[in-house]
C-alpha cells in the first residue's frame, strides 16, 4: 500500500508539471518544429494518462508517430506495458521503437521477454540495450544474470550501473559480498548507499537489509530467512513464503510485515488483517498501512486518522505522509505542508517534492528552492526516480 501511494504521488507531480509546460506551448507561437509539435503531443499524452484516460493517451501518441517514430512507440510500448499491462502490444511498439533507433527499447522488450519465460531471447534484447550504456539498461542485464548464477557476468554490469549511482545495482552487489562474506566491500556499497548523493532508485529496505547482513548472527539469520521466502514470493507459493515468513518473525518482528506486504498485492482485505497483526507484535509503521487502506480504499478519513496517529506515536515518523495527503485532498495546504515535511527531513524524495511544489503554490520561493536544493544535495536520499526528477523539472 505504502508503495502504490508513492507511485500516485509521482504521477500528481507529473500531472502539474505537464500542465505548466502545456500553458507554455499554448502560449508559443504556432510555427512549429516536428521536436516541438511532438513534445506537445507527448505532453497531452501524459496528462490524460495522469488522469486515467488511457485511451486518449494512446491515440494521442499515435499521433505523435508523424513527428518522431523512435520515441513515440517507445512511450507507446511504455502506456500498454504500464498503465494498460498489454505486453503483447507494449513489445510491438517497443520492437518498433527499436527499429527506429531506440535503443533503450531493447532494454524493456528484454523484460518482457524474462517474464514470459523465454531466457534465451531476452538475453539478446538486453545485450542490445546496453549499447547506450544507460543505467537501467546495465542494470537490467547485471540483474539477469545475478538471478541465473552467472555471478562474474553480473558482477561486470552492476559494477557499471553501480557506479552511475544506479541503487539497485548497488544493493545486489552488497547481497553478492554478503554471500562471498567480503565484509569491506560490502561496507562500502554500504557507505556509497547512505553517504553520497543523488544515489537512484534507493528504498528503505535496501539500507535495512545492509544492516542485517553487517549485524549480529540473529540479524543475518533474519535477512537469510526473508531472502529464501521472497524467492517462493516471485514463484507465487505465497503459504510456502508464509511459513518461512513466520520463522523469520521468530527472530524479527518485521517478519509479519514482511507477510502483509506479500498479501497487498494479491488483496488489500487479506492485506489489512496482515499489517493489524504485524501492528499488535510492535511494528508501528504497519499502522500506517491500515490507516492508508481506510483512506483510500474504505473513504472513512477519521478512522484513517486513528491509524496514522498510532503509527506516528509509535515512532514511525514517514506515516505523516498519509496525514499530508489526507489534508492536501481536503484543500488546506498548509497543514498539508507540515505533514509532509516531516517525512522529507527523513529523506523521502517523494516527500520533499511534494513539499517543494506545495511551497511554491503558497508563495514561497525560498522554501520550495530549499526542497528542491535538499532532493540533489543531501546523501542518502530514498525513492529518487528518472521520473520524479523529470516532474521537478531538472
Amino acid at each position: 500500500m505504502r508503495n502504490k501511494k508513492y507511485i500516485i504521488a509521482v504521477s500528481g507531480i507529473l500531472l502539474i508539471l505537464v500542465l505548466v509546460a502545456l500553458i507554455y506551448f499554448k502560449n508559443k507561437d504556432s510555427n512549429y518544429t516536428n521536436n516541438e509539435m511532438f513534445d506537445e503531443l507527448l505532453l497531452n499524452s501524459e496528462y490524460y494518462k495522469a488522469s486515467g484516460d488511457y485511451l486518449k493517451s494512446e491515440e494521442i501518441l499515435k499521433e505523435s508517430l508523424k513527428y518522431n517514430k523512435s520515441e513515440g512507440y517507445y512511450y507507446l510500448g511504455m502506456l500498454y506495458a504500464g498503465s494498460m499491462n498489454d505486453k503483447k502490444r507494449a513489445k510491438e511498439a517497443y520492437i518498433m521503437a527499436y527499429k527506429y533507433k531506440n535503443v533503450e527499447a531493447a532494454t524493456y522488450i528484454g523484460m518482457i521477454e524474462e517474464e514470459n519465460g523465454k531466457l534465451k531471447e531476452a538475453e539478446k534484447w538486453y545485450k542490445k540495450g546496453i549499447v547506450n550504456n544507460s543505467e537501467n539498461s546495465l542494470y537490467r542485464l547485471g540483474k539477469f544474470y545475478y538471478e541465473k548464477n552467472e555471478t562474474e557476468k553480473a558482477r561486470k554490469y552492476l559494477e557499471k550501473a553501480a557506479n552511475k549511482k544506479e541503487g539497485r545495482s548497488i544493493y545486489i552487489l552488497a547481497k553478492m559480498y554478503y554471500k562471498e562474506k567480503n565484509w569491506e566491500e560490502l561496507k562500502r556499497c554500504q557507505k556509497q548507499i547512505l553517504e553520497e548523493t543523488e544515489i537512484y532508485h534507493v528504498e528503505y529496505y535496501m539500507k535495512k537489509n545492509i544492516e542485517y547482513m553487517l549485524g549480529t548472527e540473529k540479524e543475518k539469520q533474519y535477512f537469510n530467512l526473508t531472502e529464501e521466502a521472497n524467492k517462493f514470493v516471485e514463484k507465487k507459493d505465497y503459504e510456502k513464503a508464509e511459513k518461512i515468513f513466520l520463522e523469520a518473525a521468530k527472530l524479527n518482528n518485521e517478519g509479519y510485515y514482511e507477510i502483509a506486504k506479500m498479501y497487498s498485492d494479491i488483496s488489500n482485505e487479506k492485506a489489512v488483517e496482515k499489517y493489524k497483526i504485524a501492528y499488535e507484535k510492535g511494528v508501528a509503521r504497519a499502522a500506517g498501512d491500515v490507516g492508508s487502506y481506510y483512506y483510500d480504499e474504505k473513504k472513512d478519513v477519521e478512522t484513517a486518522k486513528k491509524w496514522i496517529q498510532m503509527a506516528i506515536d509509535g515512532g514511525d515518523v514517514d506515516s505523516n505522509f498519509y496525514l499530508g495527503e489526507i489534508y492536501e485532498d481536503a484543500g488546506d495546504l498548509r497543514q498539508a505542508l507540515k505533514y509532509y515535511s516531516i517525512p522529507a527531513n527523513n529523506k523521502k524524495a517523494i516527500a520533499m517534492s511534494i513539499a517543494r511544489s506545495l511551497a511554491s503554490e503558497l508563495g514561497d520561493k525560498k522554501l520550495a528552492d530549499y526542497w528542491y536544493n535538499k532532493i540533489f544535495s543531501e546523501p542518502g536520499i530514498e525513492q529518487l526516480s528518472e521520473q520524479l526528477v523529470i516532474g521537478l523539472g531538472k
